[in-house]
């Protein structure tokens, strides 16, 4: 068994690329996959799902505190552990930013650095050798370096790594005329593949990128090594128990329609099983290209994606729409975040053009002039809605460019909770919006943080 955790001094150094490519490639050895991302990321898990076929799993101790994380990494969905099982993590910027740092002390994960080297040569070796000690016993144990833009380049750079870094094995290296396969990025991140059909394109790309990054990366190397500094992960991953998942006390499931498509596909594989686990039942339906909700369903949940993208199909899209506010008015619960929200407001604004949405709420989503929004944040409901009662608390996070106008004030909807940041606590701001039985916010929730609100969603669905 083998575990790795990809990680670099920033964003932007090639993580992804490798951690794909490496995981590509211990399938096609008949590796049985166990993949993660550190962060609350969506779009990374999700282009990597995608690109494997396989199920991805966020790490965030913020949004998963407690044993929760620890469950988590080694749930009862974990495939099997044995000589051809690998643990690959790939973590989110630099290894001392956010959670990668951390994920990689609590499990005893082996280090591989992804290094850009564009104009940069023997200083890399500095740099490598402050990551490895900056904090004391972690584990750095390779290094792939990205952008090389000749042979002398490399043999420059790895040169002053073995001569000066001990432990730290040089893996191999990306030319800079490799890169030509990398997947583009937009406003909120890489370019991503369709959800729900098979593309041919993005295949293509993973397949080239795969094969691109081992052209002169050495594997077996990197196998070997892993596997050997594997042993106090396997300790931690033997330890716990793999528990069979919680089966709620229920006679019947509750359909809870979960809107995924190209507009609509930003959720936590953990909120959704948070949800299954309380007795629903997940009906994934289409705002973009369907025309009626799926039948008998108790409940909507909307996450984020890209409706500003998508805006002119999800408008033109009347018969969703209706149905989506027909649903509303007759008292279902919908619940909506970031994404979710602006597809909840009566109209969008984006790029100078007015797009007519929902009317959920009486607001303007607007692209236009908005700034990035992002943190963490801490959520304490203010109102008495379906996710619980006043005082009830969950953690999530925030990552948006787009803004509410609220219109002037309105009867029909309030504010649902309020929030601070953990970087500045006790400074706490409104947030998110009810009406009737419908709840909207830029905050994604973490079911995790307090499994109460899942249960809380299917149990109001049931009782109405």
């Amino acid at each position: 068994m083998l575990s790795v955790l990809f990680s670099s001094d920033r964003s932007s150094s090639g993580k992804s690329t490798v951690a794909l490519a490496f995981s590509k490639k211990l399938k096609q050895l008949g590796y049985n996959l166990n993949i993660y991302k550190t962060g609350p990321d969506f779009i990374d898990p999700f282009i990597l799902s995608k690109a494997l076929n396989a199920r991805v799993k966020n790490l965030d101790s913020f949004l998963m505190p407690g044993r929760s994380l620890k469950k988590w990494m080694f749930g009862p969905d974990t495939n099997k552990r044995n000589n051809k099982t690998a643990f690959i993590v790939e973590g989110a910027m630099g290894l001392y930013d956010g959670d990668s740092y951390y994920i990689a002390r609590k499990f005893a994960l082996p280090v591989v650095l992804v290094m850009d080297s564009r104009r940069i040569s023997s200083t890399m070796a500095s740099l490598i050798y402050g990551i490895k000690n900056y904090r004391g016993s972690m584990n750095v144990c390779g290094v792939i370096l990205n952008n090389i833009s000749s042979q002398r380049h490399y043999d420059i750079i790895s040169g002053e790594i073995k001569n000066n870094i001990r432990g730290v094995d040089v893996f191999g290296y990306i030319g800079k005329d490799d890169n030509i396969f990398s997947i583009k990025e937009r406003h909120l991140g890489l370019m991503t593949p369709d959800p729900l059909r098979r593309d041919n394109e993005f295949e293509n790309i993973t397949g080239n990128i795969m094969k691109a990054v081992f052209k002169n990366v050495n594997l077996d190397m990197m196998i070997k090594r892993l596997e050997k500094e594997s042993i106090e992960f396997n300790k931690i991953a033997s330890g716990e128990k793999n528990e069979k998942a919680r089966k709620p006390k229920i006679l019947k499931k509750i359909k809870i329609a979960v809107a995924y498509d190209r507009a609509f596909f930003f959720y936590y594989n953990f909120n959704l099983d948070a949800l299954k686990n309380s007795g629903a039942e997940i009906v994934f339906f289409s705002p973009l290209s369907g025309s009626r909700l799926p039948e008998g369903i108790k409940g909507i949940y909307f996450g984020g994606g890209y409706p500003e993208v998508y805006a002119d199909g999800l408008s033109k899209n009347e018969k969703m729409r209706d149905e989506v506010y027909k649903f509303f008015k007759n008292n279902g619960i919908i619940y909506a975040e970031c994404g979710g929200l602006m597809y909840l407001c009566k109209r969008l604004v984006s790029g100078g053009k007015a797009y007519d949405f929902t009317g959920v709420f009486p607001f303007t989503a607007a692209m236009d002039d908005a700034r990035l929004t992002l943190g963490y944040r801490r959520v304490k409901m203010t109102a008495r809605t379906f996710l619980g009662e006043p005082g009830t608390c969950a953690n999530g996070h925030e990552f948006h460019y787009s803004r509410i106008i609220e219109n002037g004030k309105s009867i029909n909807a309030k504010r649902a909770f309020k929030y601070e940041n953990p970087a500045a606590p006790g400074v706490f701001l409104p947030g998110g919006y009810t009406s009737l039985n419908a709840v909207g916010s830029y905050v994604h929730l973490s079911f995790f943080s307090n499994k109460q609100v899942a249960e809380n969603i299917v149990r109001s669905a049931r009782n109405l």
